[in-house]
């Protein structure tokens, strides 16, 4: 099997990190191959951020859990998993492909994590909170547009427990 498919079949989506920093140049390998995400009409239209500074993620956590956001969770919640690294992506919102392209490109940035040794986990329960009138603080922090929205982001960092590797539900796949 090559390489590209090994990535992909060995990823898995973490949900606990050591405290361990990126290697140096690893988060701006994993933007950088986001950026090379394709996308519609090739129109390069996402804003990426990448966020390392522990204080700001714990913040942004906190705001997420006073805002409810972390009741369907359970107590004590992170939903960035203490990871050392969360990558979010903005995108317009009257642009029809802004989700779809989100999609891909934050799938590039985890299989580009996976082939560093780090690993992932793609978060998208962000998406209630930052969208209400409490959550636009983070887009005036990030230097957000107001006509942008929060489409998905990752988190990534070295796992501190293994996620077991799932079957794959085979009837959920149909040739013809």
């Amino acid at each position: 099997m090559n390489e590209v498919l090994e990535t992909i079949f060995e990823r898995r989506s973490i949900r606990s990190y050591k405290n361990d920093p990126l290697p140096e140049g690893a988060l701006e390998t994993i933007v950088d191959a986001g950026r090379w995400a394709p996308t519609a009409r090739n129109e390069q239209e996402l804003i990426t951020v990448a966020v390392t500074d522990k204080a700001m993620l714990e913040e942004l956590n906190s705001d997420f859990s006073k805002e409810g956001f972390s009741k369907r969770f359970g107590d004590g919640f992170n939903f960035y998993y203490n990871a050392p690294a969360l990558i979010l992506l903005f995108g317009p919102k009257d642009f029809p492909f802004t989700d779809i392209d989100g999609g891909i490109t934050i799938e590039n940035m985890a299989l580009a994590a996976q082939s560093l040794g780090l690993n992932s986990v793609i978060i998208g329960c962000l998406m209630g909170y930052l969208d209400t009138d409490a959550g636009k603080k983070w887009f005036e922090k990030f230097g957000i547009p107001d006509d942008f929205k929060f489409v998905i982001s990752i988190a990534v960092g070295y796992k501190d427990k293994d996620t077991p590797k799932r079957d794959r539900k085979p009837d959920m796949v149909k040739y013809y």
